[in-house]
């Protein structure tokens, strides 16, 4: 039997398949982790749209701007900018560091879009069925002892996350 792949495109094999490169695969999996977990990486726009690399069922490990989870855009695009992201539930922290001042449209290529204004950051997730959200908008502060922690500087405070997938 061949092996499948997870919404996250790892690897996952079965048993006795990959004789002698078993090792290799596991790494390559875990590199692909660490960079949905923790990987930063700059992307330079250069025109009006740009499509974020991120290989199904690869097959060997290299780095994609697609899975990973910073992404710093900069560079002068000459205008706002259309970046299509995987259609993968993925989160990412969007810096939007043009040089020329334009905005970005995340999208998933259909669906809904979320933009990230000029010289703005944001947490954006993907659904993974075509649909991209500015998860900020989606944190709601609750009270805590009663205290509204919006209106007191000294009050505790949770911060719950609606996630609408």
């Amino acid at each position: 039997m061949a092996s499948t792949w997870s919404n996250a495109e790892l690897r996952l094999m079965t048993t006795g398949e990959n004789d002698n490169t078993w090792g290799d695969q596991t790494n390559d999996n875990l590199k692909r982790i660490d960079d949905m977990v923790n990987a930063y990486i700059g992307v330079a726009l250069t025109g009006t749209s740009k499509t974020l690399t991120f290989t199904n069922d690869p097959t060997s490990y290299a780095q994609e701007d697609g899975r990973c989870k910073i992404l710093n855009f900069t560079g002068s695009p000459g205008g706002t900018t259309t970046v299509t992201f995987p259609n993968k539930l993925m989160w990412y922290y969007v810096l939007n560091n043009t040089g020329d001042d334009k905005d970005i449209i995340c999208t998933t290529g259909s669906g809904t879009t979320y933009t990230v204004s000029a010289g703005r950051d944001a947490i954006i997730y993907s659904t993974g069925s075509n649909a991209i959200y500015n998860a900020i908008n989606d944190l709601q502060v609750n009270t805590v002892n009663g205290v509204d922690p919006s209106t007191s500087a000294t009050a505790g405070f949770s911060i719950a996350m609606a996630v609408a997938l």
